[in-house]
């Protein structure tokens, strides 16, 4: 009950600092505590949201001076001690003049000229839409931020915004003035409602913007039944909640107040607090509005709770008073128990070893266990061991296996290679012996085609000589001298066509000459071409240094950082895997760079680990991230001994041109690539010399040396045990940037001297493609001259052959003459041609024949070298399949042994896990007992128990000492147990009352002075608004040039208006509001309520109808009054709702939003 209590009181307390406004304190500046009403803080204060609407007396004739019923009246009921404590003799209202003052200075701060109003970013409505509500099948209204005005004839609905406002956003029926519950809003003929309101939520204090965005929207469903429930939505119409609790958060955090009657003021409310309530009933409105009276009413719940509480005390002693007699009582019942000490005493220790004697048993089978467990540990160390011993010699099989096999396939691939060589030399070989064979066909067809022209040359020349004797004794000298004369053109033309035909020769090898030098200069230009290709990835890959000096992962597959965290967050690693081999190898040397990296290969991406299962879950991780290129190695944390492994200390090798910082990347590489005994010899000369001339060096496995031209391309140069020599080249890896650490200026220094090295290489071939251009114009040019001079033979050809057909003429015109001799002779010329041809063609078949007979010996020995070569890699590779065979076999014995081992470690392992099962199990039991004993016996300390003793021993003893003290007990009539508790209950008791009094007590003076000081702050408060207030009246009254004055008495509960609207008039006083016409009454009301306003905290402030008793002139000064109050104020949005129309340049204003409504029952006739 006092916890209930205490609760309720801080949950009333708690509740009332949520709801009231801040208070002006003692430290406060005046300008603070002016500038605190209409600030735009970033959390808004919490205000309650059920608020009871004022009662409103419509008895039009109250007396407005009527002075009964307030404090000092003789029939008003007398003040209680709270109202007293509250309001403290009003000492804090009795300066009023000097806070009248200090108000109006605060007001000359305020902005005087109109448009300060900003648009809030949060806090105001949107829209409001009705549906099936009150006479609206469907009404819609979308607000302006600032100013709005809701015009429009009775039954449009202007009055039912407000209505929806105020339900929608949780305020009850009742406070509304319309109807006593929801159904009855319900639209006749229908039987549910819905009331939609969309609430601005933007800006830095927006109420959960993450969750709702840029607006809110609370619908509320009612029914005819009775029925009600509410949907939060998201701006996009995602429901978020349909808790009632989450509009009273919302309205709470945006301090809406639909309850306060001053804040929505409906159209009964505003014609009651304009026109005709009196003095109390403005006073209660004004209370309400600036919640004072909220929070008195909450100071008053926290007092009648500390008046409750402290009423209980005197009970509270009286049980502290009856609970100590009963502890005085229970104290006796102990102490003559106490008197059996000794003989309870010995019980105890009979139970203690009765109780532990089961622990000493079991943990006898405890240690039995120890044992057992020991000796399966060494088992299992032992079989580790084994497995251990029989995993690396499985390990080392492995190496060597993966060893031979990389040399097997390289062996195969040479012999596949030599293959090769082997079937296209002895194609080459054949088709030379078919091209010989036919050669010496045709030779012996030549030679029988000779023979024959021979033979009938002869025979012509004998018949032109035998016929030529004739004719020389038939016609004479003169015949005989036009033959010879013939003769000699003919040998002239001979010889002009010798000249032709050398010039032909000439031709032919002037033309395979510059087609020579074309191909020489178009391929020097070729390599002038690579060369500058050459400088090109020189320069990009000395840029790519340059750029990439502070990335050690960035020439790695790119995912390969993300692998490396993956490692470095991954639990099950009993050792982190070491990788990739790169990041930890520098090269100490750059300019080997480029045939390290082609020679090391895929190695340096890779990962070391020690055993299978952290392989297998390090390819798991790669698989995730997609890498492929990353191999994975199993490494031995013992180091490899490279103790005269190792060539003379005169060479460099792999090994010693790289600083490797972990051991096991450099034993990996040992393993599998020998860098221990790869030297490097950068001159090919000198490294054919150290490799091939005389003994191979010791230790020496290849060496690697720089092509002579190619300048990034190295050789490798290797012996192989049966003394056979191969050089094969080592083509660099273009596209892959190093992965090997360098000492970053030696690499740039070495990229450097090579791009310039390049440069020079490519300005000796520019030069020699010049000289090669020249050779090939040169050609040209006499290709030229010898065309011309071909052109002269062929002139002069022409003109001897004319010569010899003139002579021919001539001797056919001797009389007589016989063309028998110039047959003969025509026939001769044509056997010796025939002759000369077949001559010819005998010899050229000679020569082909011979150089044919050549080129088939040299084909022949190369095949035969070929085959040589090709029979002793086939013995290699016959040899590593053999040894390759072998190790496998070797590898198999080794692979059931490691098995054999690692089936008796599980074994062991199996048989030590059920024991030290059992271990825990009895451990369990162990403490199970032990906790079970000091449960029992209340203490830790374990009694000596002899391992000799028997239970039932001790038992006999404990039963006949408890038969005795059965005995004591029955004559005491409570047992040992019910003493100690009651004893213990009553103790308990006495200081639970005890501690509950003194909580009470400290709980009534903390509420009290908390209750002290809040009514300090409530006093503050109320003067400061009451100040703000009356000066606000005054201000807003000169606006018009009217005089008055807002008489607020707070002990009389009465508020009322003085006002003077003539300026003429010199009197001090003004004239009561009765005097006043309508207008100017309604015009000071109007006064009134702006002031009012100022003083609350509220974003929103709704009246409904208030210029309906005025008359068109003071409905202008109204209005504008209205709009300029409104626009003096920040961050808050104001709705009007009015019959008439709104006139003047207002409506020209963009802060000001007209709302037009017609009545419902024209919008249905205008829809049919």
């Amino acid at each position: 009950m006092l916890a209930r209590t205490l609760f309720e009181a801080e949950a009333n307390a708690e509740s009332s600092r949520k709801r009231q406004r801040p208070a002006p304190t003692s430290d406060d500046s005046e300008g603070e505590i002016a500038a605190r009403p209409n600030a735009n803080q970033a959390k808004r204060a919490r205000v309650d949201t059920a608020r009871h609407a004022t009662p409103v007396d419509d008895d039009d004739d109250v007396d407005g001076d009527d002075e009964r019923g307030h404090a000092g009246s003789p029939d008003s009921p007398p003040k209680t001690q709270y109202e007293l404590m509250r309001d403290n003799n009003f000492e804090h209202l009795q300066h009023q003049d000097a806070d009248d003052q200090r108000a109006t200075q605060r007001l000359r701060f305020k902005p005087n000229q109109l448009g300060d109003n900003a648009v809030a970013d949060n806090g105001i409505l949107e829209s409001i839409t009705c549906i099936n509500f009150m006479c609206h099948t469907r009404l819609h209204c979308e607000l302006g931020p600032l100013l709005n005005f809701i015009v429009g004839e009775n039954g449009s609905g202007k009055s039912a915004i407000l209505t929806a406002i105020t339900l929608c956003l949780g305020g009850k029926a009742s406070s509304t003035n319309r109807g006593g519950s929801l159904k009855s809003f319900v639209k006749e003929g229908t039987e549910k409602a819905v009331l939609i309101v969309k609430i601005k939520n933007q800006g830095q204090d927006a109420y959960r913007h993450e969750v709702y965005g840029d607006s809110i929207i609370v619908e509320r469903h009612f029914s005819k039944s009775g029925s009600s429930s509410f949907k939060v939505k998201t701006a996009t119409g995602q429901i978020v909640s349909t808790k009632k609790q989450e509009v009273e958060e919302i309205v709470e955090y945006y301090a809406l107040q639909v309850d306060n009657p001053l804040n929505v003021l409906s159209q009964d409310n505003a014609r009651q607090f304009l026109n005709s309530s009196t003095k109390q009933q403005k006073y209660k409105f004004f209370i309400e509005g600036v919640q004072l009276q909220q929070l008195d009413n909450d100071y008053r719940l926290i007092t009648e709770s500390l008046e409750l509480m402290e009423s209980k005390i005197p009970d509270q002693e009286e049980r502290v008073k009856a609970a100590a007699e009963e502890l005085k009582r229970a104290k006796s019942f102990k102490d003559a128990m106490d008197g059996n000490r000794k003989l309870r005493a010995k019980q105890h220790q009979l139970r203690s070893q009765m109780c532990w004697l089961q622990v000493v048993q079991e943990e006898a089978k405890l240690t039995k266990l120890d044992e057992k467990i020991a000796q399966l540990a060494d088992q299992m160390a032992e079989a580790d061991r084994q497995r251990n011993e029989k995993g690396v010699d499985l390990e080392r099989v492995e190496i060597q296996i993966r060893a031979f096999q990389q040399k097997l396939e390289e062996a195969i691939q040479r012999k596949t290679e030599f293959e090769e060589q082997v079937d296209e030399r002895r194609k080459k070989a054949q088709a030379i012996k078919d091209e010989l064979a036919q050669i010496q066909a045709d030779e012996r067809a030549a030679h029988q085609n000779l023979r024959r022209a021979a033979t009938t040359k002869i025979d012509f020349e004998e018949k032109v000589a035998a016929e030529e004797k004739r004719l020389e004794e038939a016609t004479g000298e003169a015949l005989l001298s036009k033959t010879r004369e013939l003769e000699k053109a003919e040998e002239y033309v001979t010889e002009v066509e010798a000249k032709i035909s050398k010039a032909k020769e000439t031709e032919k090898d002037l033309l395979n000459k510059r087609e020579e030098a074309q191909k020489a200069r178009d391929a020097k230009a070729a390599e002038c071409s690579r060369k500058r290709d050459e400088i090109t990835v020189a320069e990009q890959e000395l840029r790519t240094s340059e750029k990439d000096q502070g990335s050690i992962y960035a020439a790695y597959e790119p995912k390969l950082p993300e692998l490396l965290k993956m490692i470095e967050k991954e639990t099950r690693f009993q050792n982190k895997p070491v990788g990739p081999l790169g990041a930890h190898i520098q090269l100490l040397k750059p300019e080997w760079s480029l045939i390290l990296e082609k020679t090391i290969g895929n190695a340096l991406n890779a990962f070391i680990v020690q055993s299978m299962a952290e392989q297998k879950l390090l390819q798991g991780l790669m698989n995730k991230l997609n890498i492929r290129q990353c191999p994975v190695f199993i490494g031995n944390r013992h180091p490899l001994n490279t103790d005269g492994k190792e060539p003379d200390p005169s060479f460099d090798t792999i090994l010693r041109v790289l600083k490797i910082d972990n051991m096991m990347v450099r034993d990996q590489l040992i393993i599998n690539h020998m860098i221990e005994q790869v030297i490097l010899i950068p001159q090919r000369t000198k490294a054919e010399d150290i490799m091939f001339s005389g003994a191979r060096p010791r230790n020496v496995k290849a060496c690697l040396s720089f092509h002579d031209k190619k300048r990034d391309e190295g050789l490798r140069l290797v012996v192989n045990n049966s003394g056979g020599m191969s050089t094969s080249p080592v083509p660099p890896l273009r596209n892959q940037r190093p992965r090997m650490k360098a000492d970053v200026g030696s690499r740039l220094a070495y990229q450097k001297e090579t791009l310039r090295q390049l440069e020079l290489e490519y300005s000796v071939l520019d030069r020699e493609h010049r000289q090669l251009q020249q050779e090939v114009q040169k050609f040209t040019s006499d290709l030229t001259k010898l065309q011309r001079d071909k052109k002269t033979f062929d002139s002069e050809l022409r003109h001897a052959r004319v010569q010899v057909e003139q002579v021919q003429y001539q001797l056919d015109e001797y009389e007589g003459g016989d063309s028998r001799l110039t047959g003969l002779k025509a026939e001769l010329d044509v056997a010796k041609e025939k002759e000369e041809a077949c001559g010819l063609q005998y010899g050229n078949l000679r020569i082909r024949k011979d150089e044919k007979n050549q080129a088939s010996t040299k084909a022949q020995a190369e095949l035969t070298e070929i085959r040589k070569e090709l029979e002793k890699y086939e013995r290699e590779v016959n040899k590593l399949q053999e040894k390759k065979a072998r190790l496998e076999d070797v590898r198999k014995i080794n692979l059931t042994e490691v098995n054999e081992a690692h089936a008796s470690f599980e074994i062991f392992k199996g048989e030590k896990e059920e024991a030290e099962k059992d271990r825990e199990k009895g451990v369990e039991e162990v403490a199970t007992f032990t906790k079970q004993i000091i449960e029992a016996l209340g203490s830790e300390e374990r009694a000596h128990v002899n391992p000799t003793d028997k239970y039932e021993e001790l038992e006999k003893q404990y039963q006949s000492i408890q038969n005795q003290l059965e005995k004591e007990r029955r004559k005491r009539g409570m047992t040992d147990e019910e003493v100690y508790a009651n004893l213990t209950r009553a103790k308990e008791t006495y200081d639970d009352a005890k501690k509950s009094l003194e909580g009470i007590k400290t709980v009534n003076s903390r509420l009290r002075r908390t209750l002290t000081i809040r009514l300090e702050k409530w006093r503050k408060f109320q003067r400061y608004i009451s100040s703000q207030s009356r000066a606000n009246f005054i201000y807003l009254l000169s606006e018009r040039g009217f005089r008055g004055k807002l008489l607020l008495d707070h002990e009389r509960k009465a508020l009322d208006l003085v006002v003077e609207p003539d300026k003429t008039e010199k009197r001090a006083a003004g004239r009561n509001t009765k005097t006043l016409s309508g207008g100017e009454k309604s015009f000071s009301s109007i006064c009134l309520l702006l002031s009012i306003w100022e003083a609350m905290g509220s974003p929103l402030r709704c009246l409904d109808e208030f210029d309906v008793f005025m008359d068109n002139v003071n409905r202008a000064i109204s209005t504008n009054m209205l709009i300029t109050a409104a626009r003096r104020s920040v961050n808050r949005q104001y709705i009007f709702i009015t019959p008439n129309a709104i006139e003047g340049r207002n409506t020209l204003d963009k802060d000001v939003k007209i709302i037009r409504l017609t009545d419902p029952r024209q919008r249905t006739l205008a829809d049919h």
